[in-house]
C-alpha cells in the first residue's frame, strides 16, 4: 500500500515550510484501496510564471520586499510591486491566468476560488532511513511512492559500485511476476510483460551482479506504485489539457503539468517533468520542488542536491524567504539520511534567516522541527 500524504516523509514540514503554499487539504488516506487524489483540483497554488524586469512581494510581518523569480508561489496576502518597464504573468490556482502589468502595486489579481484554503498544520518528521540508500546498492529512483498515468512505465535505478554489472529487475505484484536482466540502469515495462492493473500496489526490486539488492534500502517509507484509474487519469489530462490552452511558453506550460501531477500524488511524473526541466532553467523554484518531491519519495541525497542549487539561486537572487526555505529543506534532507548533526547546522541557518524577515510560519516550523532533531 502506498501510504498517502499524512504518512509521508517530512510532509507537513515541506509542504508549508519549503513550498509556503496556498492548497487543497488532502485526503490523510492510508491505502490505495481509498479514491485517488482529487480529481477536481487545479494547481492548489498561484505561480509566476512569467516575467521580465523587477517584481517583488512582501507578506505580513515581512521586514523587506523580497524579488519574485519563474516558479514564485504567491500567496493570498501578498502585496505585489511591478517596477517601471517591468511586467508579469500570473497562473491561479483555478488555472485562470493575472497579468502584472508596469507599475503595478497591489494584491494577488487572481480569484477566489472556494476550494483553495492556506493549508496550516503541525509539522510533523516522518520515518527516517535505517540503513542510508549509497552507491553500493541499485536503489530505485522511478517509480517509488507514487500514483502512475502510464500502464508501462519507465524502470530506473541508480547504478551500483560493481562495475561491470548485470541487473536483475523485478516487477511483482497481485497476478505479476516479471523479471527480466539488463545492464543498463533504466528500462521501459514492455508490451508483453503482464498487465499492471489499476488500484493495485506493485514492487520494483533491482539486484546486481553481486547481489546487492535495492532491498537493502530500509525505509519505513512505502515504496510501491500504483496505476491511477481511468476515470482519475482522464481528469488529470483534462488539467493538462486546460493549462496547455492558456497560451503560456512551454516552460511555464511544464511547470503547471508538474504540479498539476504533483496535486495527483503522481510523484514519478512530476520529477521527471521537473528533472528535464532543471538543466536549462535558471530558476531556484524548479529545483526547489524537486528538492521537495525527492523528500516525498525518501531520495534524501537528490533531495539534498536539489536545495543546495536552490539555495545557490536563491541567494543570488537576493531572496531571503527562498534561501531560508532551501536551507530548512536541506536540514529535512540531512534528517532523513540519519545526519541530525549537519541537519541542525541547516535548520539553525534557515531559522536565522527566518528571524530577520519576520516570516512567522517558516520560523515556527523550523523551531518545531529542530525541538524533535534534538541537540
Amino acid at each position: 500500500m502506498i501510504a498517502r500524504r499524512q504518512g509521508l516523509a517530512f510532509i507537513l514540514l515541506s509542504s508549508l515550510l519549503v513550498t509556503s503554499i496556498h492548497c487543497v487539504p488532502r485526503r490523510a488516506n492510508t491505502s490505495t484501496s481509498t479514491p485517488a487524489p482529487d480529481s477536481e483540483a487545479g494547481l492548489a497554488m498561484h505561480l509566476l510564471v512569467e516575467s521580465s524586469g523587477r517584481l517583488t512581494h512582501k507578506r505580513p510581518g515581512w521586514q523587506e520586499d523580497l524579488p519574485l523569480s519563474f516558479g514564485a508561489i504567491l500567496d493570498r496576502d501578498d502585496l505585489l510591486q511591478v517596477g517601471s518597464g517591468a511586467e508579469g504573468l500570473v497562473a491561479c490556482a483555478d488555472l485562470s491566468v493575472a497579468s502584472l502589468p508596469a507599475d503595478y502595486y497591489g494584491g494577488l489579481p487572481c480569484p477566489v476560488a472556494e476550494p483553495y484554503l492556506v493549508q496550516k498544520g503541525s509539522f510533523v518528521l516522518g520515518p527516517r532511513r535505517s540503513m542510508a540508500a549509497d552507491s553500493s546498492i541499485p536503489y530505485i529512483l522511478s517509480p517509488r511512492h507514487t500514483f502512475l498515468q502510464s500502464e508501462r512505465p519507465l524502470l530506473r535505478w541508480h547504478p551500483s559500485e560493481s562495475g561491470t554489472v548485470v541487473y536483475t529487475v523485478h516487477v511483482w505484484g497481485d497476478s505479476v511476476d516479471w523479471q527480466t536482466e539488463t545492464s543498463a540502469t533504466e528500462l521501459r515495462y514492455p508490451d508483453d510483460a503482464p498487465a499492471l492493473r489499476p488500484g493495485v500496489s506493485y514492487h520494483l526490486t533491482v539486484i546486481d551482479s553481486d547481489g546487492h539488492s535495492s532491498e537493502e534500502e530500509k525505509t519505513a517509507l512505502d515504496l510501491s506504485f500504483v496505476l491511477l484509474s481511468p476515470d482519475i487519469e482522464a481528469a488529470v489530462q483534462a488539467l493538462v489539457t486546460q493549462a496547455q490552452g492558456l497560451g503560456l511558453s512551454q516552460r511555464a506550460a511544464h511547470l503547471l503539468e508538474s504540479q498539476i501531477y504533483d496535486g495527483h500524488d503522481l510523484r514519478a511524473d512530476a520529477i521527471a517533468l521537473l528533472e528535464e526541466m532543471a538543466p536549462s532553467q535558471d530558476a531556484p523554484g524548479v529545483y526547489r520542488r524537486l528538492g521537495n518531491l525527492y523528500l516525498e519519495v525518501g531520495l534524501y541525497t537528490e533531495a539534498a542536491e536539489s536545495f543546495d542549487l536552490a539555495r545557490s539561486g536563491y541567494t543570488a537572487l537576493g531572496d531571503v524567504e527562498g534561501e531560508a526555505a532551501a536551507l530548512a529543506g536541506l536540514g529535512l534532507a540531512h534528517r532523513g539520511d540519519g545526519d541530525d548533526a549537519t541537519a541542525r547546522e541547516w535548520l539553525e541557518q534557515a531559522r536565522d534567516l527566518y528571524q530577520r524577515l519576520g516570516e512567522g510560519s517558516g520560523l515556527a516550523g523550523v523551531e518545531s522541527v529542530l525541538d524533535q532533531v534534538g541537540p
